[in-house]
């Protein structure tokens, strides 16, 4: 009996022993390792090559060529009878509130209605492209109870556009039409995605794709989208990033990943066009993050064979364990994350904790001011 327990022993020290053989080196990695860490006389030499000067530059109004109204009135002894739904050629009915149409007047075809609905009270921005100077795309609000459309003092002539601070919860209609001679055709857009009564109209893009306004609140938003409020000093989730990287081979794999979360903004850019090794957008904003914000930095390596190799690091360029909290050493060099107004993402971050950009691996990444 004792030599069968002695065996029953020997055999689990063996496989304890092998475990500790196997995984040992797993255990103690992140100890040992830290590959990532970047030279001091290399992080020096780290800078925030044009995106740094772009820090100082206020978000202004670009409130030019454009009339403004702060609300509208309706005249309601012009209505018109519409029907629901009311379907020709010369109609147009848009599920969201941003619009670009290409059409043309004709003697026989001589106006056109885009129909649209807005669910909670909006701000609009209007633009009517022509060569015909007599086309009106003028704003109606429909009453689908009576069938009736109501004119509002609100439209734009050929090659204006407008502003309408306040667009209240309801359906209305487009109505693009001729006070004079028809033939020609015209480009008709239409943003009626952010909140009413904004302050500054920061940036519009041609066809009205994408509209950035700020709010006498602090608030900043781009297509209906909230991106952040620049009085109140909170973490926004909204603006997190995540970049990782995978690569396998048969017997295995390295990685590494980058992540911000939370993040303080401390300020931001004007919009511009940004582009680098790793992510590009002819449209986006600069914003730049401060002490608090979250970020975490792991790296692995994995070989197997009889001497099987693991490394795994949490530590970051400066040499500091992750996930961890920017501090007030951090805030030596600028912290950039970039935010896509074309999708409304975060989708680079540029500063001396990306390892791709710190070990000169990506070059610095450039921005133009719109």
């Amino acid at each position: 009996m004792m030599k069968r327990a002695n065996r029953k022993l020997a055999f689990v020290l063996m496989l304890l022993i092998m475990v500790i053989g196997l995984f040992g080196s797993a255990v103690s990695a992140d100890d040992a390792y830290t590959g990532s860490v970047i030279p001091e006389n290399t992080l020096k030499e780290f800078g925030s090559s044009s995106l740094q000067a772009l820090k100082a530059q206020a978000l202004e109004s670009q409130q030019q060529d454009i009339t403004t109204f702060d609300q509208f009135e309706v005249e309601q002894k012009k209505g018109i009878a519409v029907e629901q739904p009311f379907v020709t050629q010369a109609v147009y009915e848009t599920p969201d509130s941003i619009l670009n149409v290409t059409d043309s007047l004709q003697v026989n075809d001589s106006e056109d209605m885009i129909f649209f609905n807005v669910n909670s009270d909006r701000s609009m921005i209007l633009k009517l492209l022509s060569t015909n100077a007599d086309y009106l795309a003028q704003l109606y609000i429909v009453d689908w109870s009576t069938g009736q459309a109501y004119p509002t003092s609100v439209g734009a002539y050929a090659q204006t556009q407008i502003a309408l601070k306040n667009l209240p919860a309801g359906d209305y209609m487009l109505r693009i039409y001729s006070e004079g001679s028809v033939g020609e055709a015209y480009n008709l857009s239409m943003n009626a995605a952010n909140p009413s009564n904004y302050n500054i109209l920061v940036y519009y893009s041609d066809t009205l794709n994408v509209v950035l306004a700020s709010y006498p609140n602090g608030d900043l938003y781009s297509n209906g989208k909230f991106i952040y409020n620049s009085q109140s000093g909170s973490a926004y989730s909204n603006l997190d990033w995540t970049r990782e990287y995978y690569f396998s081979w048969g017997s295995g794999y390295r990685s590494r990943t980058h992540k911000v979360y939370n993040p303080i903004i401390t300020g931001v850019s004007v919009p511009v066009s940004y582009s680098s090794s790793y992510a590009s957008s002819n449209k986006a904003l600069l914003l730049y993050v401060g002490e608090n914000t979250g970020f975490m930095h792991h790296e692995a390596y994995y070989q197997s064979g009889p001497d099987h190799i693991y490394e795994s690091s949490f530590y970051d360029t400066l040499g500091k364990r992750t996930p961890r909290s920017l501090d007030s050493e951090d805030m030596n060099w600028d912290h950039i994350l970039v935010y896509d107004l074309n999708t409304n993402k975060t989708i680079d971050f540029y500063s001396v904790l990306n390892y791709y950009y710190a070990a000169g691996i990506e070059p610095a990444p450039t921005a133009t001011p719109l």
